[in-house]
Parts: structure tokens; sequence; C-alpha cells
């Protein structure tokens, strides 16, 4: 199979006439190999319009998820970003690609493992961790990426952001037909914009923490 066609036809067909124009993070898209972050058996579909499993149980985002909530993030070098259920790293390696000073956040100690592997070059920092409790020693941060959906978010994440700093993420209940994807900013005076309607694997549910907000 030739990645590289299919990477270029992802960009094309599927990020950029759905409203993904920010020219750098589509450039990094373009150059980052995806298949290696996808669990062999089905790395001729990493460049097609799915959430794939890369765990047991485990799925990511889709590439134009990725795309959109990452647009909305408005990455500029040299920002500290947390990535919460980085996973196997995908979307932190595109961030390092960005120029951002990344911090990837997941529970499961296999895919931190082979996340480190995959984004050693990128000099990614990694943590296997609870999500809701975030990276508290490495905080504040510019800015925070959810790599799932979450029924609410934890409050611990948003005291983790910088005064102005933005979070996305999918918010729904985990067997909605329709969640919502939203960009925060703001760690206590909050503004909110919808982006867009879709559906994403549960990362968080209300039981993982103390304290959330709808």
């Amino acid at each position: 199979m030739d990645f590289s066609l299919a990477r270029t036809n992802m960009v094309k067909s599927q990020l950029t006439p759905n409203g993904v124009s920010d020219v750098a993070l589509l450039d990094a898209m373009l150059a980052l190999p995806r298949e290696p972050f996808v669990v062999a058996t089905h790395r001729e579909f990493a460049y097609s319009d799915h959430a794939l499993p890369i765990h047991a149980g485990r799925r990511s985002l889709k590439p134009l998820q990725i795309g959109r909530l990452m647009q909305a993030l408005e990455v500029t070098a040299g920002q500290k970003i947390l990535v919460v259920g980085a996973g196997c790293g995908y979307e932190a390696a595109l961030l390092a690609r960005l120029g951002a000073e990344v911090f990837a956040l997941e529970k499961e100690e296999s895919l931190v493992e082979q996340g480190r592997g995959l984004t050693q070059a990128a000099t990614v920092r990694w943590l296997c961790g609870p999500l809701e409790s975030g990276w508290s020693g490495e905080a504040p941060f510019d800015g925070l990426l959810l790599c799932g959906s979450v029924d609410a978010i934890p409050e611990t994440l948003f005291a983790q952001l910088k005064e102005q700093g933005r979070l996305v993420a999918i918010v729904g209940a985990a067997d909605s037909p329709v969640m919502h994807a939203l960009r925060i900013q703001g760690s206590r005076e909050r503004t909110t914009t919808t982006l867009f309607e879709t559906t994403a694997f549960a990362l968080l549910t209300s039981d993982s923490a103390q304290t959330f907000v709808l």
C-alpha cells in the first residue's frame, strides 16, 4: 500500500474540504506517518475516516476530529501543551511538529511504552497516571487536548491551564449518539465555543473524578 499517497488523499479529501485550513497543521498531518501509531492489523485503514483500535477496547480519534480540534487549540511554537489520553502518541507527535513543548498523559502503561518509542525523536515527555489528575508538576499549560470523549470535564484539568489557556474536548454521555466538540478558553472565567457535532470513544466518565464541570 502507498501510505504516502493515502496520507495526501486524507488531507485533500477529509481535512481541507471540512474546515481544516491551518497551513502548518495540514503540513504536519501530511508529513507525519500515522500507520506506525495504528495496530498492525488495521494499518491499511490508517488514513480512513474511522476511529481505529489502539489498545484493548480503546479507539483513536478520527483524522478529521484531530484536525479540527487541534486547529481550535491554536498552537504556536514554544507553547506548553498537555495531551490527555495520549494513546500511543499520534496527536502528541503532531503537536511537536508544530513546535509545541508536549506533555503526554496516558493511563495505560503499555501505551506509554509504545508512545515513548514512537515519539522519541519529537522529544515528547510522557507520564503514566490517572487522566483526571492531569500533570500538576508541569502546569500551567497553554493548551489541553483531550483525545476522546468525556461526559464532563474535570476541574483539575482547568486548574492546570494558564489564565487564558485553551482546552479542546469532545463532551457527551458515553452512550449518546451525538456529542459536541468544545473549545473552552480561560482557567476560571471561561468562554465556551461549540465547534461541531460528533461522537468519540469515552475517555473519562463522571465516576472518574470527584468534581466535574458541565
